[in-house]
C-alpha cells in the first residue's frame, strides 16, 4: 500500500541517503506487497513467468522504443527528479505505465547493479517470434545453445541486433534472455530482436531445416577458417557454451568454422566470437 510519509521500521531510516527529499507519497517498507512481488519476480527463473523487469533509464527507453508494455515503473525520487530520465517517463506513462516512487532504502534490494540508477520497470515478456517472422530470404539468425551466462546471452543479442541480425533462437540450458541481466547486457535489444525459444537443440536445428535455412556452427576446433566461408543468407550461426560447445544435435546440420588464434590461446569468449561472425555474416551492417 502507498501511504503518505508512513514511518519507517526500526533500521531503515538510518540506511536511506544522506538528504534524501521523500515526496509526500512514498513506499517507506520493504513489506509493502508491491515491492514483495517484484522481489519475487527478480528471484524467479522460470521462463513461463509472463513478466520480466528492466533496471535503468536506458534499457527502459529501448524498452519503450521497442514498443514493450511497461506496465509498472519504481523509482527513487533522486531518480523521478533526474532530467536525462524525464522524457522517458513521459512515454512510458502515456503508454499506460504506473509509476510508483519509493525511498533508496526500499530500492537497494531490487537493483542487480553495483551504482543503480534508481529506476526499474516490470514489462510483459514478448511472444515468441512466429516463423514468418523470423526466417525468409534475408534471415539472419543467432542461434544461441545452451549459452548458460546470462551476460553473454545480453551480450551477444545485442551484438546481433547491432549487426543487422533479423533474429534469434534460444535453444537448450541457454540462460533467459528476459532474466534481468540478461535484459541489462542486451540494453534492451532483446526487446527489439524477434525471438524465439526452443527446449532443445534438435528441435531448433528441425526448425531452421524445416524453413531452409542454411547453419554455420562456431567451433574452435572447425574444419573452415571464418575467413573462407559463404555467409549467404538466410543464414544461421550456431553459438554452444564454452564449457561443452555445441549440442550434438547439430551434428549432421552445417558448417563448422573456427577464427584463427593467436599463441597459446585455445578460443575466444563466446560473444566474442558471435561479434566477429554476426559482422562477417552482416557486412558490418
Amino acid at each position: 500500500m502507498v501511504r503518505p510519509r508512513e514511518p519507517s521500521p526500526t533500521g531503515e531510516g538510518s540506511r536511506r541517503s544522506a538528504g534524501e527529499s521523500v515526496p509526500d507519497l512514498v513506499i517507506t517498507s520493504r513489506q509493502n506487497p508491491l515491492i514483495q512481488d517484484v522481489r519475487a519476480l527478480l528471484r524467479s527463473s522460470s521462463r513461463r513467468t509472463a513478466r520480466c523487469v528492466a533496471e535503468g533509464w536506458g534499457v527502459l527507453e529501448a524498452a519503450s522504443a521497442a514498443g514493450a508494455e511497461v506496465d509498472l515503473v519504481i523509482c527513487t525520487p533522486a531518480a523521478a527528479g533526474d532530467p536525462r530520465g524525464a522524457e522517458v517517463a513521459r512515454r512510458l506513462r502515456a503508454g499506460g505505465a504506473r509509476m510508483v516512487t519509493v525511498s533508496a532504502y526500499v530500492f537497494e534490494p531490487l537493483s542487480q547493479v553495483e551504482s543503480p540508477q534508481g529506476v526499474l520497470g516490470v514489462a510483459r515478456r514478448p511472444p515468441d517470434a512466429s516463423p514468418a517472422v523470423l526466417t525468409g530470404p534475408r534471415a539472419l539468425i543467432a542461434v544461441l545453445d545452451g549459452v548458460q551466462d546470462p551476460g553473454n546471452v545480453g551480450a551477444i543479442l545485442r551484438t546481433a541486433a547491432a549487426a543487422g541480425a533479423t533474429g534469434a533462437i534460444s535453444a537448450g540450458a541457454t540462460a533467459d534472455p528476459f532474466g534481468p541481466k540478461a535484459i541489462r547486457a542486451s540494453a534492451g535489444a532483446v526487446f527489439r530482436l524477434p525471438l524465439r525459444s526452443f527446449r532443445g537443440a534438435a528441435e531448433a536445428a528441425e526448425f531452421l531445416r524445416m524453413n531452409g535455412v542454411r547453419v554455420i556452427i562456431a567451433d574452435p576446433r572447425g574444419d573452415h577458417l571464418d575467413t573462407q566461408v559463404s555467409y549467404a543468407r538466410p543464414l544461421a550461426l550456431v553459438l554452444g557454451s564454452e564449457g561443452h560447445g555445441v549440442s550434438p544435435a547439430w551434428a549432421q546440420s552445417g558448417m563448422r568454422v573456427r577464427i584463427p588464434m593467436a599463441g597459446a590461446a585455445e578460443s575466444l569468449n563466446v560473444a566474442a566470437t558471435a561479434a566477429i561472425l554476426l559482422y562477417r555474416a552482416g557486412g558490418g551492417a
